[in-house]
This record gives structure tokens, C-alpha cells and sequence, in this order.
């Protein structure tokens, strides 16, 4: 039988030597992407399953020569599209221990010492938030779980502020639904992450309920129109205000000690998204743009962004774990009464989902391996080379520096010298350039809008990547650039 056991253990180790070898090779290989167009790795990559299954040899082979190739390569230098960083490889090793034992983490009897790592962890990342702050006591002590990520994580911060938001009025939405209740809003900033409207209609709010606050010239929340919309709505019809640190952009943080203090004023539920800028909380330079993290009631963490661990791992804090009741269910065979008069832990209680992978270990390998220290060398790294970048960006007369970084991430446009261009021929062109590098197996850049225009965007995760490919790629963009205008696809009105 082709299961992992004692009789397979030897067939175990080979097989995973021979997948090792075949990744190893696609890393030697050093490309950011050689799968071509959408149409030529949707024809690469068909799935056809057959009544008779192959041999793994044949199926590795497929590997190598198919899906490998059509893959984008975080590993490599020139891939600065999106928050999707190179990995750890103590994040390999554990992914490795994570599906050999295949703990699952919603009940301690399938999961016996990763439960306790988790919590343990858990409590670490609570006091690294400084939760234990004097000013802002609460009844219970601070908590949380891992998550799959963001989105997750910010769904629990709205889920758990609804409950509390109703249960002051004397609601059990958990049992009685949300029909016939009032009306009530979610702020946000309008650079906040796409989760909180898509959360807010699994909620059963409406994405209309979410409501939207300036934000000025960095993407940061204007304080100012926050105060106002409060007053206008009542601060007793606000669920939640989210607080964004670090948006996908801009990567802006907004102002966390002021927007902390208002909502302590006026007891609404402070919910921190901070899924990039949380990993700032290691940093040794930049650790005070977190500055108001510890006013948050809820704060959201990932560890597959700036912590440069595989995908997927985030964490969902929580100030005071009592408001975990609110989503409380028991199950005799996962988390009886019984295991919790018996003081055994059963984390299936603190989690939205049931089945769960210990996740948890990635981050606690990562942290014995490299210390805080090691950890923040990385972190800053990207951070330093982002502001090199901008220097070098800004400094070339056929590109625009749209704004400095903030984390690490640049916000920039081709704009070649003395030539006219309609907005529209800009945004082509920027689109072209940026599909162009990565078709050719050059580099993977994104493209955003900001501002109503349409943006290149380098995010800075790999702290290998140095200022001199930053340059090299800069010198490629301006090559695409020109080599599209001098083709007959622009309509292009030249100086003379």
C-alpha cells in the first residue's frame, strides 16, 4: 500500500530525495519564469486522470518539465510583483514535518505537543503586541490562533466585534440571527484591505455597512474624517473601526495611537490589520511605525509575507480570549466540558475552522533558527534596499517616482522624456512593460492603480535582492518601454 508508515519509510526517504533533486534543479536554474503565455501553460498544464494510475517517476518527470517551469519563482531576485516572498528553508524543513505527521489542531488527542507550541507561541506573539498594557485592562488575558492568513484572521476580528456589538444590546446574533436588528457600520480606510468587504457580506452586514475614510497623501487615515463620520453614524451604531498597518499598495500605516485612543473614548472595537506591517514588531529600525499596536482589541498577523515562511501561515490576536465565547461550540468527540474541567486544551474552540495544519511550527522553527536579531536583519534589509530603490527610480529622467516607500514597497511609472502621452496610452504602456518582463523571463513586476492612474510596483520581500538588480531591471523596463513605442501599437504624438 502507498501509505506512509513503517513499511514505506525507506520508499519515504528515496522518493523525497528524488522530488528534492527535481526541485533543486528548477532553483539552480535561477529563472523567475520560463512558462510563457497564459495559453501556453493552460495547454502544459492540462489534468487528465486515467482508470489506471502511473508510475512517480513519470509523474516527477511531469514536474520538472511541466509545472515547474510555469511556476513563478519567488527564489529569484527579479520577482517583486506582490507580498509572495522567498521561503525560509527551515519553513521547507517544517512543511516537511507538518505532512509526515499530519497533526491536525482542532482537539489535543490529534494533536498532543502542537497544541502547546501553538499556545505557546500564541502567547509569545500577545506580548510582543504588548497586550498586557495597563492602560487598556481587560477581564481575561489575551489569546488568539493561527489562521490561514489575512483574510481569515480579519474575519474573525468583525465576527467576534459583531457579537460583542450585539451582546451589548442584548443580542445573541450567534443564535437568534441578524433579522430585525438595527443598523450598523464598519470603518475603514479606503486603502483597507478587500477582506473587510467581503467579510462584512459573509457577516451578513452588506458590504454597504462598510464605510469608507479618507486617507491622505501616504494612505494613511485621515483622523479628521474618522472623527466626523463617527459623530454622524454614533459611535453606538459602529461595530468596528479597522485599522490598517501596512496596505498592499502603499504599504501605509495608518495612525494607530490616535485611532486607538478615539475608539477607547467611545468603546468601539479597534480590529489592527496588520498582515505585512506586523512583521515591523522584529524589526530594530522600524519597529516604532507599530507605534498604537497595543491599542488594538483584535489584531491580524502573517507570517507568509514579511516572515518569510511557506504559505500558509497567519494568526488571529485577541486581547481578551473571553470574547472567544461568543463563537464557543462543543462537540463531545473534539472538545467536551469533560477535557475542559480536566484543564486539556482543545483549540478547535478558539478557531473557525475544524481540521487544521500545525502551521504554527514553521514560525517556531523559524524563530530558534534566526532569533529576533536574525529575524530583523532580513526584515530591515528589504526595507533599506526598497528607499535605494526609490532613490534610483527617482533620479531617472524616463520614470516617475509616484511615492517614497513605507515599507517596502515602490509606486512608479515609465514616462518617457519628451514624448506626449494620453493617460490611457501611459496605462498601456505601464501594462505592457510590466507583462512584457515576465513573459520574457526577466522579472515579475506589478501593476496597480493609485491615484487613478495605472502604477508599476516593486514590493520588496527578498533580502537578496540588492540595489544592482533593482537597476538592472529598471534599465530593462525603459528598453520595453521605448521598443513598444517605436512599434505602431501606440498612437504617439512626438515632440519635435
Amino acid at each position: 500500500m502507498p501509505l506512509l508508515n513503517q513499511q514505506t519509510s525507506e520508499q519515504y526517504l528515496t522518493q523525497m530525495q528524488k522530488t528534492s533533486a527535481v526541485i533543486k534543479q528548477w532553483l539552480d536554474d535561477n529563472n523567475v519564469y520560463v512558462g510563457g503565455t497564459p495559453q501556453q501553460v493552460q495547454v502544459n498544464n492540462t489534468v487528465e486522470i486515467h482508470e489506471q494510475g502511473r508510475d512517480i517517476d513519470s509523474i516527477l518527470a511531469d514536474i520538472q518539465n511541466k509545472f515547474l517551469p510555469s511556476c513563478v519563482s519567488t527564489a529569484n531576485t527579479n520577482c517583486l510583483a506582490h507580498l509572495h516572498p522567498p521561503t525560509l528553508v527551515v519553513g521547507q524543513i517544517a512543511e516537511m514535518i507538518i505532512a509526515a505527521t499530519n497533526q491536525s489542531m482542532d482537539s489535543w488527542n490529534q494533536s498532543p505537543a502542537a497544541t502547546y507550541i501553538e499556545k505557546d507561541l500564541i502567547h509569545w506573539l500577545c506580548q510582543r503586541c504588548q497586550f498586557d498594557q495597563t492602560y487598556h485592562q481587560t477581564s481575561g488575558n489575551a489569546g488568539g490562533v493561527f489562521t490561514s492568513g489575512g483574510t481569515q484572521s480579519n474575519l474573525m476580528g468583525l465576527l467576534l466585534a459583531r457579537n460583542q456589538f450585539y451582546e451589548n444590546k442584548g443580542v445573541d446574533v450567534q443564535k437568534d440571527g441578524l433579522i430585525g436588528q438595527q443598523k450598523c457600520y464598519i470603518l475603514c480606510s479606503d486603502q483597507a484591505h478587500f477582506s473587510i468587504e467581503k467579510n462584512a457580506a459573509l457577516l451578513g452586514l452588506g458590504q454597504k455597512s462598510v464605510i469608507k475614510i479618507a486617507t491622505d497623501a501616504s494612505g494613511a487615515m485621515l483622523m479628521s474624517d474618522l472623527q466626523q463620520k463617527i459623530a454622524h453614524l454614533g459611535s453606538d451604531n459602529v461595530i468596528a473601526v479597522v485599522a490598517t498597518a501596512g496596505t498592499t499598495d502603499l504599504g501605509a500605516i495608518d495612525p494607530l495611537m490616535a485611532i486607538g485612543k478615539v475608539c477607547h473614548d467611545e468603546q468601539i472595537w479597534l480590529h489592527i490589520d496588520a498582515a505585512w506591517g506586523g512583521a515591523l514588531l522584529l524589526s530594530k529600525r522600524y519597529r516604532h511605525l507599530l507605534h498604537g499596536l497595543d491599542y488594538a482589541d483584535s489584531i491580524t498577523l502573517d507570517f507568509h509575507k514579511h516572515f518569510f515562511l511557506p504559505i500558509s501561515c497567519g494568526a488571529f490576536l485577541l486581547r481578551d480570549s473571553q470574547s472567544f465565547e461568543s463563537i464557543r461550540h462543543h462537540s463531545e468527540y473534539l472538545n467536551s466540558a469533560e477535557d475542559e474541567e480536566d484543564n486539556i486544551p482543545n483549540l478547535v474552540t478558539y478557531s473557525l475552522q475544524t481540521t487544521r495544519r500545525f502551521d504554527a511550527l514553521k514560525l517556531w522553527m523559524a524563530l530558534d533558527l534566526l532569533g529576533t536579531d536574525g529575524y530583523a536583519s532580513l526584515i530591515d534589509n528589504c526595507l533599506d534596499t526598497a528607499k535605494q530603490a526609490a532613490t534610483l527610480i527617482d533620479a531617472n529622467e524616463n520614470f516617475v517616482l509616484v511615492h517614497e516607500p513605507i515599507i517596502s514597497s515602490i509606486l512608479f511609472s515609465f514616462v518617457p522624456k519628451d514624448t506626449v502621452l494620453s493617460g490611457e496610452q501611459l496605462a498601456q504602456l505601464n501594462r505592457h512593460i510590466a507583462q512584457a518582463l515576465l513573459i520574457n523571463n526577466i522579472a515579475n513586476v506589478a501593476t496597480t492603480q493609485f491615484s487613478q492612474q495605472l502604477c508599476l510596483k516593486f514590493t520588496i520581500l527578498n533580502p537578496n535582492t540588492q540595489i544592482n538588480d533593482i537597476a538592472d531591471i529598471i534599465e530593462q523596463m525603459a528598453i520595453a518601454g521605448f521598443n513598444r513605442l517605436n512599434s505602431d501599437n501606440l498612437n504617439v504624438d512626438e515632440k519635435k
